[in-house]
C-alpha cells in the first residue's frame, strides 16, 4: 500500500487509517454498538495484513477504553505501526499543561507503549492557552513520549494562534467527505500554506456514503445528529436547524446511480475521491468487521466522467452548508 509523509515529518502512513472509536471492549454507547474485543482483534489483524499501518484513537473514546483495546490488539507489533491519539475529553474546563501531561500518561499506559507517534489536540476549545499548550507538547516531545504533534478541528484563526505560539503541528484532522465540503473554503488553503497534512475523518459520513441508507429514518439515531438531518430527527441534535435531508438523500441517490453505471462501489468512489483532494494524506475509516476494512482499502482510479458527476451531485449541499465546518453546531466550534 502506497504511503505518504505527514507534513515535514518522517511519519510515513498508509492512505487508509483505521479509526478506533468503535473499539469499546463490548460496551455500547450512544454512537456505536458493543464491539467485542475479539472482533476488534480480527480488524487490527486484517488491517496489518492489508498494509494499513496507521491507527487513530483518543482519550475521549470511552475515556481511554479505545486506547486500551488497541494496545491489547497490537500486542508485540507496536513498532510496526504508527499510532495517533488525542487529548481532550472535556470542554467546560480547558486543559492546562499538567492536564495534558496526565492525559498522555494514561494514554501511554492504556496503549502499552512508551511513546505516541502523533499526539493531537482534539478540539481548540479544550486547551487553556495556545502558548502553554505548545510549550507542553514540545516538552513531551523532547522527553520522547511523543514523536510529533498535530491538531484536530482547527480553523484558520485557531491555526494562526497555534503557529504564532511557535507550534509546528504536522497535521489537522478535519471532517471531510463528498457530502461535507466546508473545509474547502478557507481551512484547506491554510493547511497547504503551513504544510499541515489533512487527516479526513467521517470520510463516509458515518455510513451515508456506503449506499445502504435510502431515507433519513434508515439511519441509526446516534448518527442523525449532524446538520444533514432535521433538528427533530433525534433528541441528541444540538444544531437546532431544519437540516438538509432532502438535498442529502438526493445527492446520495445521484452518487449511487453514477457509481452504479461505472461499476464502482459507492464507498470505494467516495474514499478514492477524497484521497485526491488537496493535502489529504490519509482517510480515517472505522469498521465493525474485517470485511468492511478490506472493502475500504480498495482504492480506485476514478474516470473524469465519474468525478464530474460526483461534483454535480454534491454542489447543492456544498452551497447549503457554506463554510461552517462544524457538522453538529449552527455556529462553529472550529474557528
Amino acid at each position: 500500500m502506497q504511503r505518504s509523509l505527514l507534513g515535514n515529518s518522517d511519519l510515513s502512513v498508509s492512505p487508509i487509517c483505521l479509526g478506533c472509536w468503535q473499539f469499546n471492549g463490548g460496551k455500547a454507547d450512544e454512537t456505536w454498538p458493543a464491539q467485542p474485543i475479539e472482533v476488534s482483534q480480527s480488524i487490527v489483524n486484517k488491517a496489518i495484513e492489508l498494509g494499513v499501518n496507521f491507527f487513530d484513537t483518543a482519550e475521549a473514546y470511552g475515556m481511554h477504553r479505545s486506547e486500551e483495546v488497541l494496545g491489547q490488539c497490537l500486542g508485540n507489533r507496536r513498532s510496526d505501526v504508527i499510532i495517533a491519539s488525542k487529548f481532550g475529553a472535556r470542554i467546560k474546563t480547558p486543559y492546562k499543561a499538567t492536564d495534558i501531561e496526565e492525559s498522555l500518561r494514561l494514554s501511554l499506559e492504556a496503549l502499552r507503549t512508551d511513546y505516541v507517534d502523533l499526539y493531537q489536540v482534539h478540539w481548540p476549545v479544550m486547551i487553556n492557552d495556545a502558548k502553554e499548550t505548545v510549550a507542553e507538547l514540545k516538552r513531551l516531545q523532547a522527553k520522547g513520549q511523543i514523536k510529533h504533534y498535530g491538531v484536530c478541528n482547527f480553523g484558520v484563526e485557531n491555526m494562526k494562534e497555534f503557529i504564532n505560539a511557535e507550534g509546528a503541528g504536522i497535521t489537522n484532522q478535519l471532517p471531510y467527505n463528498l457530502l461535507w465540503h466546508p473545509v474547502e473554503f478557507e481551512i484547506l488553503p491554510e493547511c497547504v500554506k503551513n504544510n499541515m497534512s489533512v487527516l479526513a475523518y467521517s470520510p463516509l459520513q458515518q455510513g451515508l456514503l456506503t449506499g445502504k441508507f435510502y431515507k433519513p429514518e434508515d439511519v441509526p439515531e446516534g448518527r442523525r445528529r449532524t446538520r444533514h438531518f432535521n433538528k427533530d430527527s433525534t433528541s441528541m441534535s444540538r444544531h437546532g436547524q431544519e437540516g438538509a435531508e432532502d438535498q442529502t438523500f438526493k445527492a446520495i441517490q445521484s452518487i449511487r446511480e453514477a457509481c452504479g453505471k461505472e461499476g464502482v462501489p459507492m464507498a470505494t468512489a467516495s474514499l478514492s475521491w477524497l484521497l485526491k483532494q488537496q493535502n489529504v494524506a490519509s482517510v480515517i475509516v472505522g469498521c465493525s468487521k474485517p470485511e468492511q476494512l478490506e472493502q475500504n482499502c480498495k482504492i480506485a482510479q476514478l474516470s473524469q466522467e465519474l468525478k464530474k458527476q460526483l461534483a454535480e451531485a454534491t454542489d447543492d449541499l456544498k452551497s447549503t452548508f457554506g463554510n461552517n465546518p462544524d457538522m453538529w453546531a449552527p455556529s462553529s466550534r472550529i474557528y
